[in-house]
């Protein structure tokens, strides 16, 4: 089994300090690059799609971030990662950094589930020969452990269960000397997807965020402080013709 996740380009060096250039994307102070310059004319078309993203069964806001919002989402992730007890890598943030607009979505339970599991644990550069490959951004992760999703199992190999919704594969592991990353891949979002060509807009991807940046987001949009509703982060490129 091997899943592919679709590749984004790095950003471009610069020297902590120097002022930005024209037409160059803003950066947090952890030197991530937070969105690139949107086409002037084809980002008037960001309320539709606001519009389609609200009218997703159990959406119950959409709403654009400014340059500073993600700025600061940028930033708590990135504190986020170095904080936690096991390294994380949420992949899906540095992607979205690279996207023209971000959207933050509140959605309830009724809202689809997502197909394949938003966290793994892995060992990074899977190599050859490899049964269980996570490819991001042409990077090959081997997976120890994943999220269990509604309807997973019962697994045909041996699992070790973290609390109800995690489950490590042991036999999978290369050996108790090879360090394993908690990873947060890019989501697809089939409900822009299909509607991209008319939308006009491309390099689709969806990520949830971490505790702190739920945070921010519940606090800077009004979203309602309840364990019922949860946030997801959308972002996208415009076509350039």
């Amino acid at each position: 089994m091997e899943e592919q996740v679709s590749p984004c380009g790095q950003p471009a060096a610069r020297a902590r300090g120097d002022p930005p250039q024209p037409g160059e994307r803003l950066r947090s102070d952890h030197g991530i690059a937070c969105g690139k310059p949107a086409p002037a004319v084809v980002s008037r078309n960001v309320q539709g799609i606001l519009d389609l993203l609200q009218g997703i069964p159990g959406v119950r806001r959409a709403v654009q971030l400014s340059d500073e919002q993600r700025r600061r989402m940028m930033e708590l992730e990135a504190r986020h990662e170095q904080a936690s007890a096991i390294p994380v890598r949420n992949l899906g943030v540095r992607l979205l950094a690279d996207r023209h607009t971000c959207i933050a979505l509140l959605k309830d339970w009724t809202f689809r589930p997502p197909r394949i599991p938003t966290v793994y644990l892995v060992e990074e550069d899977a190599p050859d020969g490899c049964a269980n490959v996570l490819t991001v951004a042409g990077r090959r992760y081997a997976v120890v452990g994943e999220e269990v999703l509604n309807g997973s199992g019962p697994y045909s190999e041996t699992t070790i269960p973290l609390e109800h919704s995690f489950v490590i594969f042991p036999a999978r592991r290369r050996g108790a000397d090879v360090p394993c990353v908690f990873l947060l891949p890019p989501i697809a979002f089939p409900e822009l997807e299909k509607e991209a060509a008319l939308l006009g807009i491309r390099d689709i991807v969806s990520i949830s965020p971490s505790l702190a940046t739920d945070g921010l987001l519940r606090d800077s949009f009004g979203f309602p402080l309840t364990n019922d509703l949860a946030t997801l982060l959308v972002g996208f490129n415009f076509d350039q013709g």
